[in-house]
């Protein structure tokens, strides 16, 4: 190409030898963009002149790269670049596989924090089998239920808001643009929570906090009944299958109490949805925090749980949520060093977040499927 030196362009992009005129008389080149970063250097020689150009392409991945070109005019000395809008609307297709494609641990380092998490449920379900034939029946005193008498019926509202709050914050997370990183995330957080409670199941028994508890609670067995270990593989598989919703049960295992899981939950999803919704849709924070305090307030009224319950469960869920993010929100130096990499599951988390850039993640939408 008349006028450019190759040894001058920092771009390893070549140019397209094709000149054209445009209708206003000024010249026209070809330009190939390098889809594989999100800036890319383009070089361009107008009558002699070389100046490079950055590019801001991000939404244009590698499967598109040979076929994406842009259309670069000289006016008044300065270079303005446009890319075709169906090679636009093409990279946003690919959008969904944007994340394992740029970072290919990350598809592998989610299943883990789901595996992670999977093991937390599946333990907390184990105890709660073993240890409701364990926990004395005589309630503790409770302020609430002094004050109010306990309502059956608001277990299941209980259950239909922690479940709608699970869909709305799975949803912000599907649409997220690091949806990947956040439902690493979100399953690494459940999974330090669900053990945290673990342990505290395993040593301390708490009476079920029912007034009616014998009318609830299925009867307790004897540990050396001849038919304890099928009853409790029966138990276990129950609770998998309901994933520990038993609204709709005559009789229920009791017993898990402190702390409760179904305040994590509601909790865990109302803090996703307020740290990764965009500013622009910021009114749907006012949709989830009725739900999450109605929710909460509806697992006291109904004698689920005691008072301490979701209040130690909220507590520590918020806690350990905004650590985790002011800690990996920090430069990846700096966090070795930082006050907080003492926890106990820092370094498990650490790795889940090597390869996530520094900062907060920018809150925005994209539509996972390819149309």
């Amino acid at each position: 190409m008349p006028g450019h030196r190759r040894d001058q362009s920092d771009s390893q992009v070549p140019l397209r030898p094709a000149t054209e005129p445009n209708m206003d008389g000024t010249e026209l080149q070809q330009v190939r963009i390098d889809c594989s970063r999100g800036v890319t250097n383009l070089a361009s020689s107008v009558e002699g002149d070389y100046k490079p150009v950055s590019v801001t392409a991000p939404d244009i991945t590698p499967s598109t790269a040979s076929n994406a070109n842009s259309n670069m005019t000289k006016s008044n000395g300065s270079i303005i670049i446009t890319v075709d809008e169906d090679i636009n609307q093409q990279c946003l297709n690919n959008s969904s596989q944007r994340n394992c494609t740029k970072r290919p641990n990350e598809c592998t380092k989610t299943l883990a924090a789901l595996a992670c998490l999977m093991i937390s449920a599946f333990l907390n379900f184990f105890l709660l089998t073993v240890i409701h034939d364990i926990v004395p029946r005589e309630p503790l005193k409770d302020l609430t239920f002094m004050l109010i008498e306990q309502q059956r019926w608001a277990w299941s509202v209980g259950d239909v808001l922690s479940t709608l709050s699970s869909v709305m914050g799975f949803t912000v997370i599907l649409l997220h643009y690091e949806r990947w990183v956040v439902l690493r995330r979100t399953f690494l957080l459940g999974a330090i929570m669900y053990g945290l409670r673990a342990i505290v199941l395993g040593v301390t028994f708490i009476p079920p906090s029912l007034h009616n508890r014998d009318e609830i609670c299925r009867p307790q067995l004897n540990g050396t009944h001849h038919m304890y270990m099928s009853e409790i593989a029966t138990r276990f598989v129950a609770y998998v299958v309901t994933l520990g919703l038993n609204s709709g049960q005559d009789k229920i295992l009791c017993g898990d109490l402190m702390f409760s899981g179904h305040t994590v939950v509601l909790t865990i999803m109302y803090f996703v949805q307020l740290q990764y919704t965009p500013r622009k849709l910021v009114y749907i924070r006012y949709i989830a925090a009725p739900i999450t305090f109605c929710g909460i307030g509806s697992l006291v009224l109904s004698g689920g749980h005691y008072t301490m319950d979701v209040l130690i469960a909220y507590w520590l869920t918020s806690h350990v949520f905004w650590g985790y993010h002011q800690m990996f929100e920090m430069p990846k130096e700096d966090r070795p060093q930082a006050p907080m990499s003492r926890l106990w599951w820092f370094w498990l988390a650490y790795w889940f977040e090597s390869d996530v850039p520094n900062g907060k993640l920018e809150n925005k939408w994209d539509w996972p499927f390819q149309v």
